[in-house]
């Protein structure tokens, strides 16, 4: 079992020409509906799909170099099974939640403490399962999407004792690989946030300058600068947030390739069959 999952990808990357570069046009091409998450799920996976197999090379000096010739087809397998996994399955099992098991929390704790208890009692309760989704959510999404970039398939990624065997060989990388990937997407969130919170009140400040000033040609003229001003630094700011996104969403990929490389990729089978680790807990020939 390979430790420090990020710590490589993160080698890799930097030591990757033009890396930079490419995260700000792999963030503007996400922008494009479909194709660009499409385009930047392609290409990062199939990044992460080389060092699973032991490939070990940078990053792909065009982003629509489509070398093997599956950038679009396993960006959209990707794709798909980013939405099955992130949000189809948690939303339909939060519907029941919110049809089964909160309905009867809601009543018991109705019947014991009354209506006050009832929020307190079932809300945290909703809040854990609802987190407990998620992450299990995004775990599941990474393992399959890494079965069905290796095997150029989508029903791989949904071979759920394939991936269960998997993630439970390997739990705590595959955890460390989640943990750090919370991070890298709540520090652009952190960032926007504040830096929002600063363009909001810019607005606001702007906004009202021009209501209760005189009305003169330089009022007027300082107004339309600011709010030109304000629009370039939103736009700056969402092509920065949009790159720091494809730099988490690449990087998370790469860790993710790392994980999977244990797993002896090269000896993998056919989609059906069992895998190497497997094979040797139970004594079956390779």
């Amino acid at each position: 079992m390979q430790t420090g999952y990020f710590g490589a990808a993160w080698n890799d990357v930097k030591s990757s020409q033009g890396w930079l570069g490419k995260m700000f046009l792999l963030g503007l091409i996400a922008f494009i509906p479909v194709f660009g998450p499409v385009v930047l799920l392609g290409y990062a996976f199939g990044w992460a799909r080389d060092i699973a197999w032991g490939v070990h090379m940078p990053m792909p000096a065009r982003i629509f170099g489509n070398e093997d010739g599956l950038l679009y087809r396993r960006g959209l397998i990707v794709l798909a099974i980013c939405v099955v996994c992130c949000v189809v399955i948690p939303g339909a099992l939060e519907g029941c939640w919110d049809a089964l098991a909160g309905r009867g929390l809601s009543n018991v704790s109705h019947a014991v403490w009354g209506g006050a208890g009832s929020a307190a009692i079932v809300s945290p309760v909703y809040s854990l399962f609802s987190l407990a989704v998620s992450l299990a959510s995004v775990m599941f999404f990474l393992v399959a999407s890494m079965r069905a970039s290796i095997y150029g398939r989508l029903g791989p990624g949904f071979q759920v004792p394939r991936l269960w065997a998997m993630m439970r060989h390997d739990m705590k990388g595959l955890l460390r690989v989640l943990g750090l990937s919370i991070v890298l997407a709540i520090v652009p969130a952190v960032v926007t946030g504040i830096v929002g919170s600063l363009l909001v009140g810019g607005v606001i400040s702007v906004g009202a300058y021009g209501l209760f000033s005189s009305g003169t040609a330089p009022d007027m003229m300082f107004v339309v600068t600011a709010g030109m001003c304000l629009v370039v630094v939103c736009l700056a700011l969402a092509v920065v947030v949009s790159a720091a996104s494809a730099f988490a969403v690449v990087m998370q990929a790469r860790a993710v390739g790392y994980w999977t490389r244990q797993f002896d990729v090269p000896a993998w089978r056919g989609q059906d069959d069992l895998m190497p680790f497997e094979m040797a807990s139970c004594g079956a020939p390779r």
